[in-house]
Formats: structure tokens, sequence, C-alpha cells
């Protein structure tokens, strides 16, 4: 259980030093959500070897806690980012809409100061 506990934890420390250095806001949330399910691979082998009375007791039961708190923290920052990148994104769109009525009102003005001849 211990090389298998290892293993994960450091992935899960790896995926998260590789999101610091992602190339896009989905790199990084990407590299984040596979860190989470490192941590929580990890965390339930924890929870197992507490059940199972693997190990000392007092010990497991503050990494199975500190493992709780991760899967915590790194979800609050996966469920922030995702809801920053939705806002950049309907942020842009709504720029891109106001772009587009202005060129439409500057047309439809150009359209009523056409030379009219007058009625004869």
């Amino acid at each position: 259980m211990v090389p298998q506990i290892l293993s994960c934890s450091l992935s899960f420390a790896a995926m998260l030093e590789e999101a610091r250095a992602a190339e896009s806001d989905n790199d990084f949330m990407s590299k984040c959500g596979i860190g989470l399910k490192e941590c929580r691979e990890s965390w339930t082998r924890l929870r197992v070897c507490e059940r199972r009375r693997i190990g000392p007791h007092a010990e497991l039961k503050a990494l199975v806690q500190e493992g709780n708190e991760l899967i915590s923290i790194v979800t609050t920052i996966i469920k922030k980012k995702r809801r920053n990148v939705m806002a950049k994104r309907a942020a842009k769109a709504e720029a891109k809409r106001l772009q587009g009525d202005a060129r439409g009102r500057g047309a439809s003005a150009s359209t009523n100061s056409k030379f009219q001849l007058p009625n004869s």
C-alpha cells in the first residue's frame, strides 16, 4: 500500500507543479483536475489504511484530514478558475456584441443621411 500511496501523492504534487507552468487556462484546469484525481486516490488509500488500522492511528487520522483539506483547496481553485474563465469569455462576447451594435448604428446613420430628391 505504501508504494501506491507514494506514487499517487507524488503525482498529485507533480501535476500541481505542472499546472503552475500551464500554457492556457484550459491547460491549467486540466492539470489541476488530474492532480485532484490523484489527491483523491491518495486520500482513499489513506482512509483504507485508517479503517484497517494499518499504521499509527493518530498519524493516519491527521493525514486523512490533510488530504481532505487539500481536496477542498484544489476543488475551490478549479471552481474559481472556471468561473473566471466564463466571466472572461462573457466579457469578450459582450465587447464583440457592442462593437457589432456600434457598427450597425454607424451604417444606419449613413443610410439616413443619403441625398434625397425633393418631390416635384
